[in-house]
């Protein structure tokens, strides 16, 4: 009996997870999809390019709506058992509120898991793989061609830029090209069309410019000197224009494991505040490179953050308790309240941590620490408290104090 009943909760959990996970992720990839449509159409890229990067973005979507999914489909579903008197039956069969959401923590430890995997391991990936599509369309190199209205850093110390790029970025118009010698030297150049061409067996790309102006400035005898051309080639290889650099440069692209790794290391080493490393060696790794405060904020929050999964069926199921004379939303809106609140708090958390060096540990554990003891004490008090559970106690204070809210403002009656 006590294994159908679980059966019969997890029926009751598992498909509404599945619908808010499909919405949740339609809906922010589709807010997301605008912004990157306008990003393409600004340089010139194909929309193929879009659907690439919303398909990096999943995974990050993903484990934002995944929380949110199992705390609503529990909070429903008990709910639902309440309002159809289903939950006082099993308690009347002597099954507690301990027992009875067993089978619902048995989830919670299964998306716990797969939350782990995703932010620890699939997520760092799919975002450098979304930063490097990114840097290719706003750095102006994707696709075998530049894109217009962008600068472009030369290998040979030039900075390009074209107003106009048509034909995939192979056709320029209004180029400008811009470097600083060493000896303090400005020199400049302008060509009124410039194009992109493949030749040789090694498939080398060549910029050829027309109507080139070449213009040099020495700022000790202040004298310009100036050049025209006709025509120019300039050999380019575009695959070395612009290299995006290794994975890693941000907190969130580093794994689980590597987070770990880089905070063990900055304990043994007595590292600790909010500078990076300014010279760093050629083959360090990255965790050792960033921030030691940005690491060990990022590792605590990652941990934190899957950890406290386990906690939302706890708390979503007395809040799920109603009877029919009690509002069908407060529940609901305080779960929901409380929720965001909690993720603001590890945010803020942090963020303040990363950037002023504070022990990232001590403040997120804290707050986890607080969110865990008053979820648990909820519960105890739902699970033992005889009567009218406390959520609905709650609900009646706030109505009582609004009411008093509402009757200081409403017109008083004239006596006749």
């Amino acid at each position: 009996m006590i294994k159908a009943i679980d059966r019969y909760l997890l029926r009751q959990i598992v498909p509404t997870i599945a619908v808010i996970l499909f919405i949740a992720a339609i809906i922010l990839l589709m807010e997301r999809l605008m912004r990157l449509l306008d990003i393409a159409v600004g340089n010139g890229v194909s929309t193929l390019v879009v659907f690439q990067m919303l398909f990096y973005l999943i995974p990050y979507y993903i484990g934002l709506a995944l929380p949110m999914a199992l705390f609503l489909g529990v909070l429903l579903a008990f709910r639902k058992l309440s309002a159809q008197s289903e939950l006082d039956a099993i308690h009347s069969c002597g099954i507690g509120m301990s027992r009875f959401i067993r089978s619902a923590m048995v989830l919670a430890v299964f998306m716990m898991g797969f939350n782990i995997l995703l932010t620890g391991y699939i997520q760092p990936y799919t975002r450098y793989l979304l930063n490097v599509v990114m840097f290719n369309i706003t750095s102006g190199v994707i696709q075998q061609g530049i894109g217009e209205g962008v600068f472009m850093a030369l290998p040979n110390g030039y900075t390009l830029r074209v107003e106009q790029s048509r034909g995939g970025g192979r056709d320029l118009y209004g180029v400008f090209l811009y470097k600083q010698e060493d000896g303090g030297n400005l020199v400049t150049m302008t060509a009124k069309r410039g194009e992109l061409m493949t030749g040789g067996l090694d498939g080398t790309v060549s910029l050829r410019l027309y109507e080139v102006n070449r213009s040099e400035w020495v700022p000790e005898t202040k004298a310009v000197s100036t050049l025209e051309t006709g025509m120019m080639d300039w050999p380019l290889n575009l695959s070395d224009l612009v290299k995006f650099r290794g994975r890693g440069g941000d907190t969130r692209e580093l794994t689980l494991m590597e987070l770990m790794r880089g905070y063990r290391l900055n304990l043994i080493a007595g590292r600790h505040g909010n500078v990076a490393d300014a010279n760093p060696a050629p083959d360090k790794p990255p965790e050792e490179v960033i921030a030691p405060s940005a690491v060990a904020s990022e590792f605590h929050g990652r941990i934190v953050f899957s950890l406290s999964m386990l906690l939302l069926p706890i708390l979503a199921a007395p809040l799920g308790i109603m009877t029919n004379r009690a509002s069908r939303s407060f529940g609901l809106i305080f779960g929901l309240l409380i929720l965001v609140s909690y993720h603001k708090v590890l945010e803020f958390a942090g963020a303040y941590a990363a950037s002023t060096g504070a022990p990232a540990g001590i403040m997120l554990w804290s707050a986890f620490a607080i969110f865990t003891a008053a979820t648990l004490y909820l519960f105890y008090r739902t699970e033992k408290q005889a009567g009218t559970p406390p959520v609905l106690l709650m609900e009646a204070r706030w109505v009582a104090f609004t009411d008093r809210i509402v009757a200081v403002f409403r017109p008083k009656r004239v006596a006749a």
